[in-house]
């Protein structure tokens, strides 16, 4: 039997990440997971997402104080924003005039990340 055969938990979790457009952690795609799939464990969750980062669907992102989180690959790095408030981690897409750095002679540059903290629209609006 394939070890990464196609079962229901890990289409369901492969679907919430896909859909849902920001980064999210594993005890999330198991909340979200368990209204499909009721008796999802949260070992499961954590089995399916690894193997989906072993096989390069996901990739992890870890910020400071937060807990890991998950996501599509989705052709290569881009800005995050963190609220202040509810700590949620949202995408930010790239804008056509981003700034375009140059790294010093010498340097080899692996990757980037980008992150803007400030208050979500949802937060903003609760405050009144």
């Amino acid at each position: 039997m394939s070890r990464n055969r196609k079962t229901r938990q890990r289409e369901v979790i492969s679907h919430i990440v896909e859909q849902t457009r920001r980064p999210l952690t594993a005890k999330e795609i198991f909340l979200a997971g368990r209204l499909d799939v009721p008796t999802l464990g949260l070992r499961t969750v954590y089995r399916q997402i690894g193997r989906l980062v072993n096989e390069g669907k996901l990739v992890s992102l870890d910020f400071p104080g937060q807990p890991t989180r998950f996501e599509t690959v989705r052709g290569g790095s881009h800005p995050h924003f963190i609220c202040n408030r509810c700590r949620r981690v949202f995408d930010f897409e790239r804008a056509a005039s981003s700034p375009v750095y140059q790294a010093p002679p010498g340097f080899s540059i692996d990757g980037t990340e980008i992150v803007f903290y400030g208050i979500c629209p949802d937060c903003s609006n609760s405050s009144g």
